[in-house]
Formats: structure tokens, sequence, C-alpha cells
């Protein structure tokens, strides 16, 4: 199952030619036959199950953390590990277009890792309202499930950019990545293809996270200040172009 069936389909048509007909023109039906893999499509809130198939990554850890009446929170742990251990500047914020129809709310975290001049995604919320208890739970559970991934037992302060915050840092920061789920999904997402495309992206970030822990893409180290790393982070972000 590819999440960009047009790589595929443009590699396929190369090689047949005039013969084959344009993207455009059965796009729909590519994407009918995408969304018959999945399982039949949430209602409701209510209809969210506790255990799935579909909650459990590629490397069988387990996504979801947590879920009540009016929220579901997923967190891989390799997120949560980021989360508590690159807690010096994480950046939240929401957005409406990639939530499901049933829901409010898609609410995501993001944690900027400075030795790599890197953002890393680090929790996906489907929220049900906008009640403040609900955002309260939210990082509630949030926190409580990445201190079991500390890497050490300090009790430090968590940084927290969000949306509303004077300069707008997570207008750059996060909402980019925002936008990014909202160009793979023009119209609300199915619930189940919404997670799938979730666990894909996760799964790049971690392979992404190895290979640069491992040395093999790790430029020399520059110390900076907090506002110089803000200043690169936010350039990085009005710059950066997600693939079609």
């Amino acid at each position: 199952m590819d999440i960009k069936p047009k790589h595929i389909f443009n590699a396929v048509s190369q090689e047949m030619g005039l013969i084959c007909p344009e993207y455009s023109t059965i796009r729909s039906q590519i994407i009918r036959n995408i969304n018959k893999q999945f399982p039949p499509n949430i209602k409701g809130f209510d209809d969210i199950p506790i255990e799935s198939e579909y909650y459990k990554m590629k490397r069988n850890e387990n996504f979801m953390i947590f879920k009540n009446t009016d929220l579901i929170i997923f967190q891989s742990p390799f997120q949560a590990y980021l989360y508590s251990n690159y807690h010096k500047n994480i950046f939240a914020d929401g957005t409406f277009y990639a939530a499901p129809k049933f829901s409010y709310q898609l609410f995501i975290t993001r944690t900027y890792v400075g030795e790599f001049n890197m953002l890393y995604t680090t929790s996906i919320s489907i929220l049900k309202n906008k009640k403040q208890s609900t955002y309260e739970t939210l990082f509630k559970e949030i926190k409580k499930n990445a201190n079991k991934f500390r890497s050490n037992t300090l009790i430090t302060t968590i940084n927290f950019h969000c949306d509303f915050e004077q300069e707008h840092l997570t207008n750059n920061a996060s909402e980019s990545y925002n936008s990014y789920l909202n160009n793979i999904f023009p119209n609300k997402p199915l619930f189940y293809k919404l997670i799938y495309i979730l666990k894909e992206e996760e799964n790049l970030s971690y392979n992404d996270y190895q290979r640069r822990t491992k040395g093999n893409w790790k430029k020399k180290q520059k110390i900076f200040s907090a506002t110089d790393e803000i200043k690169i982070l936010i350039e990085n972000y009005k710059n950066k172009r997600y693939y079609n």
C-alpha cells in the first residue's frame, strides 16, 4: 500500500508510453481501491476501538497509548523517547483539515533536536472537542508515557511553544508539518488511513534518527545559543518544501 500512488503511476506510465491514461483521469478510482484495503470507516468517536492491529508499529510496538470518550493519543516508544529527552523546545499545534470527520481537531507535538537541527513529531492526538479538560488530559498522558523513556532521573522543565505565543514560533515549526498532512488529505481522512500514514511517517523519522545517531549523516557540531537555534529553526521551516 503506497501513500503516494502517483509516484508509482508515473514510473509505470513512462514505460507504457502513449497507451497509458493520464493520472488525473483515474485518480479517483485509484484512491477508492486504496481505501477499500482499510477496515470500514469509523463513524463516531465512540466507535474507535481500544485495540486494533492498526495500533501496532512495524517494530511490533504499541502506537496508541491512551483513549477515553474525548481523546485518543498516538505516541510510539521512539516518539516518547524524543519527547522526554529533547524537551528544551517542544512545539504544539492543531489542524482541523486533517482531522477525521467525527472529530474536532488533530493535535500534534514536535520536538527540536539541536544536534541535527531537525524537528521530529513526538505525538499525534485526535480530539473530540476543545474543552480545557481534554487538553489537560492530553498533556498529562503524553508526559506520563514519555517519562517511561527518560535517559536520566533529573526533573527539568519542558518548554512548550503553542500557536498562540508571541512571534508565532509554532507557525513555522509545526504548521509546516500540518500543511504537509493537509496536502496528503485534501478531504477529511478515513480513520484507519490516517493512522496508517502517521505510522509510515513515524517509521521514516525513526530511520532518519537512527542513521544520524550512528554518524552516517552527522555533521561537525556547532554551539548555538537558544536564540540562534530558534532563528535557524524558523528559517529552515520557512523554506522547507515537502515532497509531492
